[in-house]
């Protein structure tokens, strides 16, 4: 009996890091099959993959919102010549192992997550934690 709930500890840690992985994808499966099998999730569990579905809206938005931005201010003659080469150098020119600048901060960010989970712990990014806290009261 305890070796049972072991490994449904380990699946959910192996769940919650493969959600992460996947900007969500996995959890949302995980969530649709609880919810068919009418199993309810552990509080570990559900915040963390509401916490990485959570983080890839935010990557989404703040994606959307950067691009906008950096539309409307490469429209001014001087200062977007500046800003179009701040844009290339951030988001297209490889840095680290064929990664962006911004492709490595997603990537050191989504380690920091799943090794947290792997571990066990809850992992902490202020607002986006903030908010699932708000959000779950755990």
């Amino acid at each position: 009996m305890r070796s049972n709930g072991i490994t449904v500890q380990l699946m959910e840690r192996i769940i919650c890091a493969l959600s992460y992985i996947t900007f969500g994808i996995v959890g949302v499966i995980w969530i649709v099959i609880s919810y068919i099998i009418k199993n309810s999730m552990s509080q570990f569990c559900t915040y963390n993959i509401y916490q990485s579905i959570f983080f890839s809206f935010f990557l989404y938005i703040l994606s959307l919102i950067c691009s906008i931005a950096a539309g409307f201010l490469g429209a001014i003659p001087v200062v977007g010549n500046f800003v179009n080469n701040f844009v290339i150098f951030f988001t297209q020119t490889p840095i680290y192992f064929g990664y962006t600048l911004w492709g490595f901060i997603v990537l050191v960010f989504i380690c920091y997550f799943v090794i947290f989970v792997i571990f066990g712990r809850y992992p902490y990014i202020p607002f986006i934690s903030d908010v699932i806290n708000s959000g779950f009261r755990r």
